[in-house]
């Protein structure tokens, strides 16, 4: 929440339900006052069922008015998160980030308007975990097109953020510090960081699937006084690779791929300011990243 949120909806950041309740009670009655941003934001972490299925009311009100809106060619748009611009519906002059959060966060959150209906456990259960990875891809996207604009960054917890990001929900990660440590905390903007961990993982679950059958892949991670790092590790199929060889766009090595992760994967690095390397000898394949720790 910022000095512009209304006061009705402070609440929403509380840590009592019941002001939570409050606010999301209020909101159904004004669906405009908050953006689709904030709005999944709540609903991401929001553990009451009750107070969720208020958000959810307040996203099918915002639904309900933008396909009212709709024939009215962009005013949709700019009555959620577009601003508005004379020439709005030119083309080249289209917010796509913009365009990209308001089609997709919507449909979002009518997967869990849905399964939340259906599924009784919805917010423990692993159609809760891939929604919340959904939006986070959503996020993801929406800030490497914003790339002129600051990170959204906070502390997050480097070994649960990892787990988290695994993609392949039939199998759970191998997660292990390099010495004695239990936890250590990162700055960092996770939407996009949860969209670079999901494309490396999915990389080493095609190349060990290619390479043994089944998904496999090692985590390691560690730090130093100035900074931390994360290291992948899983079998591919082949002798010899570094990643000069695969990073650009349609250069892979597994079938029916498009070469498209590593490209994106170098490019949300860049954004987040971390080193990245891979390379592959002896049929095993090591991914790493590394970025600062966060001071104070």
């Amino acid at each position: 929440m910022t000095a512009e949120t209304p006061d009705e909806l402070q609440g929403l950041g509380s840590t009592a339900p019941s002001n939570r309740a409050r606010a999301a009670g209020w909101l159904i009655q004004h669906p405009q006052a908050i953006t689709t941003r904030a709005l999944m934001n709540a609903l991401q972490t929001e553990t009451v069922p009750q107070v969720r299925r208020l958000l959810l009311q307040v996203l099918e009100s915002r639904q309900r008015l933008s396909d009212t809106m709709r024939g009215g060619s962009s005013a949709a748009l700019q009555a959620t998160d577009v601003p508005a611009r004379s020439n709005a519906t030119a083309p080249e002059h289209v917010d796509v980030a913009a365009l990209v959060r308001h089609e997709l966060s919507p449909a979002v959150g009518w997967i869990r308007l849905a399964a939340d209906s259906e599924i009784e456990s919805f917010g423990t259960s692993k159609t809760n975990d891939a929604v919340r990875k959904l939006q986070r891809r959503i996020d993801g996207l929406v800030a490497i097109i914003k790339s002129n604009e600051e990170l959204n960054l906070h502390r997050l917890s480097l070994p649960h953020i990892l787990s988290e990001n695994w993609p392949d929900t039939r199998t759970a990660p191998t997660v292990a510090p390099s010495a004695d440590e239990a936890s250590l905390d990162i700055e960092t903007d996770e939407g996009l960081f949860s969209m670079l961990l999901s494309n490396v993982f999915q990389n080493a679950i095609d190349a060990s699937i290619e390479a043994t059958g089944k998904p496999a892949a090692q985590i390691t991670w560690g730090f130093t006084d100035q900074s931390y790092w994360v290291r992948v590790t899983n079998p591919f199929k082949g002798d010899r690779f570094a990643l000069a060889d695969v990073v650009d766009v349609g250069s892979s090595s597994k079938m029916a791929h498009q070469g498209q992760g590593l490209s994106l994967i170098k490019t949300v690095a860049a954004r987040l300011g971390l080193s990245i390397t891979l390379d592959g000898v002896s049929g095993t394949a090591s991914f790493s990243l590394s970025g600062p720790r966060p001071h104070g």
